[in-house]
């Protein structure tokens, strides 16, 4: 199923094969479900049932519905424009679909309610200020190759398990000013859209917002809200998100395998599980802000190459940013108040193999370490401030190469740097203040530190060199 598009005017494209809203009609009948049986279709002496207004032969008809009850289900071929005001109901009972629609079609100031679906349409779609309620399996399902431009329009599901707006394989929708209430169980679900834009709009309630798998979607002044699932969950495809915010729910953004997010000022406030989780994807994003998320922390990136310009993450009940695999690049990062909810860690910034690239990098209060790098992680960080971290402000081990420099780690309970388990640690301009030392290292399982213009007193061991 698919959607279209929701609020505002702007400067945009039709979609192909849309509604040409100019064309006059070559025929216009009046329908009123309270009128006598035997009108003629005029303002007059308008039609009792819709049935007989969409099967009169017209290129082009247009329709005005009075306000009352139409059941269903209806056909409306190319060339129909439909017209109601705010008590014009479609309904359906359960096992039909309310209306279909074939061709170029428009609806204006409609409620279709029930039906086990509630419109489908093959060709191109065209709602405004068109409200959807009581369907059990979907709201609106667009067709493979068809178009849907919806504005204004409100998808509300009085049921679980449903979809507000399906869209298939080639399909293009443009959504502007629309509302998504209720818990449907994805509001969007698009399956490699040619193109799916959303604008505007907001979605209450739903266990995924939107799903999509391939294709192309772009998300702009997006609202999400009050779910249990993924808030957006991209199982291949491309994404672009501009100023989307996501409140709740499992994760604020999921990805896939093949998934390819661009992102503009996203946030995720108060994750059950984790703010962003990327996997087996591409991501690049400009100012991300995580706050409150759960047991998995902020940002959670698995074999995904990953850039952020400008992230911010507080009070998370886990890792700040974790990485396992893959590469992660951070410019401009700060990470503050990361907890340790079943004694497993708690670190800042987490990093488990695979590469990294820090620079302009803030972090305080780490229930764990500020940073770990571990498993043979090839780490480069620089400029960076770390205060008020618990086990050490640097911790290299399990084989993990950690390159630093300008670097100052302001206050630990622990050491400024630590170094373990076959760990590598270069420190260059470093600095420790307030801790318990300034670098320590286990030279007996294998640990090795260089120390560049290190500031304070080291201490003497044989795996600790400074040249």
């Amino acid at each position: 199923m698919l959607a279209l598009s929701c609020t505002g005017a702007r400067t945009r494209a039709e979609p192909e094969a849309s509604l040409s809203v100019s064309a006059p009609p070559s025929l216009v009948l009046w329908v009123d479900a309270q009128a006598q049986d035997g009108g003629d279709g005029s303002a007059t002496h308008p039609l009792r049932r819709l049935e007989a207004a969409l099967a009169l032969p017209a290129p082009h008809r247009l329709v005005h519905l009075s306000a009352g009850l139409y059941s269903g289900p209806f056909l409306a071929l190319e060339g129909t424009e439909l017209v109601g005001g705010s008590a014009t109901v479609l309904t359906g009972p359960a096992g039909v679909t309310v209306l279909e629609t074939r061709g170029a079609v428009s609806l204006r100031r409609v409620l279709v309610q029930g039906g086990t679906l509630g419109l489908v349409s093959t060709g191109a779609l065209r709602l405004e200020e068109v409200r959807f309620s009581g369907q059990r399996a979907g709201a609106v399902s667009i067709s493979q190759g068809g178009t849907l431009l919806a504005e204004r329009a409100v998808f509300e599901a009085s049921v679980s398990g449903a979809v507000g707006l399906h869209l298939s394989p080639g399909g293009k929708a443009e959504l502007t000013g629309c509302r998504f209430e209720g818990p449907w169980q994805r509001g969007v679900e698009a399956q490699t859209p040619e193109r799916l834009a959303v604008e505007k709009s907001a979605f209450r309630g739903a266990v995924t917002a939107l799903h999509l798998r391939g294709g192309s979607a772009t998300l702009s002044d997006v609202s999400i809200a009050e779910g249990r699932g993924p808030g957006l969950y991209v199982g291949g495809g491309t994404l672009e998100l501009h100023r989307v915010e996501v409140s709740g729910h499992e994760y604020g953004l999921l990805t896939g395998a093949g998934a390819v997010v661009e992102g503009e000022d996203f946030t995720s406030t108060g994750a059950d599980r984790a703010g962003v989780g990327l996997v087996t994807g591409m991501a690049h994003f400009r100012r991300l802000t995580i706050t409150k998320a759960g047991p998995l922390g902020g940002l959670q990136t698995i074999s995904s190459q990953v850039t952020v310009e400008g992230l911010r993450v507080q009070e998370v009940a886990g890792v700040g940013v974790s990485m396992r695999d893959g590469s992660l690049r951070l410019d401009g990062a700060v990470v503050l108040g990361t907890k340790d909810p079943d004694g497993t860690g708690g670190e800042g910034l987490q990093l488990r193999g695979g590469r990294a690239t820090l620079s302009n990098l803030a972090i305080r209060e780490a229930s764990g370490a500020c940073l770990l790098a571990a498993e043979a992680a090839d780490v480069v960080l620089s400029h960076a401030t770390l205060e008020r971290c618990h086990t050490a402000g640097l911790v290299s081990e399990t084989g993990a190469h950690l390159v630093t420099s300008d670097v100052s780690v302001l206050s630990s309970d622990g050491p400024g740097a630590v170094a373990t388990s076959d760990g590598e640690l270069v420190l260059r301009r470093f600095r420790a203040l307030a801790t318990d030392g300034v670098v320590w290292a286990e030279c007996a399982v294998g640990a090795h530190v260089m120390a560049f213009e290190v500031a304070g007193v080291l201490p003497t061991l044989p795996c600790i060199e400074t040249p």
